[in-house]
């Protein structure tokens, strides 16, 4: 499924691969929207990525429920789904 032009999504990380190009951070998630059986890849720029609770960089896991925030079909943020 292509991201939506703008809003937010949520997903479920199916892979994470840490890539570097011209010395810039990314990571290449595929990514699965509810309901979706096939993966949606996407290149995220690591400063994106909120810190985690002991301020280092956070990495997603496989598995786990994310919130994707998109404009113009790129993904501009990232937070992890509250368990409230």
């Amino acid at each position: 499924m292509p991201l939506p032009i703008a809003g937010e999504i949520e997903v479920v990380v199916g892979s994470v691969t840490p890539v570097v190009i011209h010395g810039d951070s990314y990571l290449d998630l595929a990514i699965f929207p509810a309901g979706d059986p096939q993966a949606t890849m996407v290149r995220v720029p690591r400063h994106t990525f909120p810190p985690d609770d002991q301020g280092d960089a956070w990495t997603p896991v496989v598995g786990e429920r994310i919130v994707v925030r998109v404009l113009l079909g790129q993904v501009d943020g990232v937070r992890r789904v509250s368990e409230d």
